[in-house]
């Protein structure tokens, strides 16, 4: 008998989020979105701050204008695009699982 494989609707259903000061913002993990992301980033001639914006736009969708609004201190910007790609790619989960796994 072959291996079987399932998804659970914890893995289809669950949408990232991120809390922004008292506010909980969804990001748009599908892989259409995902890959529109890595696109923009891959693109050796965009501007690294426009690719940053660019991106959030994808992740925030409607909520983008109210987060870009906010004008963050620029460091913040920085990690907020960082957690922001790790939330969409699925690297936090990596990163939380491999740090239980060394805590054991």
């Amino acid at each position: 008998m072959g291996k079987m494989y399932s998804f659970d609707n914890k893995l289809l259903c669950g949408m990232p989020e991120i809390r922004i000061g008292d506010k909980v913002y969804p990001i748009d993990d599908r892989t259409s979105t995902v890959k529109k992301v890595l696109k923009i980033f891959s693109n050796k001639e965009n501007d690294s701050l426009d690719s940053a914006d660019e991106a959030l736009k994808l992740a925030f969708g409607k909520n983008y204008g109210e987060i870009n609004s906010m004008d963050m201190p620029f460091s913040a910007y920085q990690k907020l695009t960082e957690t922001v790609i790790s939330a969409m790619t699925g690297q936090e989960q990596e990163k939380e699982q491999s740090f239980h796994e060394k805590s054991d």
